[in-house]
């Protein structure tokens, strides 16, 4: 595909991605809170939770680089097998 066809594509994709990072930050959020208060009161963190919010900024990271013009590669579907993790978690 070409430079400008690509371009003008991302704006649609913008408001797509935008939905789905909202709702799915929303949600993020949520579960940071309740992240907070279980090692508050139970004194570790939780693997699922860290790595739920984990692949938010993963995946808000691959949306910033393609809206931003750094890379191509638009981002995975949040359905399909993509990177875990852009930093690794270190849980214990």
């Amino acid at each position: 595909m070409g430079e400008r066809l690509e371009l003008i594509l991302r704006i649609p994709l913008a408001i797509i991605y935008g939905i789905i990072l909202a709702v799915w930050g929303f949600v993020a959020g949520l579960v940071v809170v309740i992240h907070w208060l279980y090692t508050l009161i139970l004194g570790k963190r939780h693997l699922g939770m860290a790595k739920f919010t984990n692949r938010y900024v993963t995946y808000s990271l691959l949306v910033a680089r393609y809206l931003y013009l750094i890379t191509n590669d638009r981002p995975w579907p949040i359905g399909k097998k993509g990177p875990e993790e852009v930093l690794p978690v270190d849980i214990r």
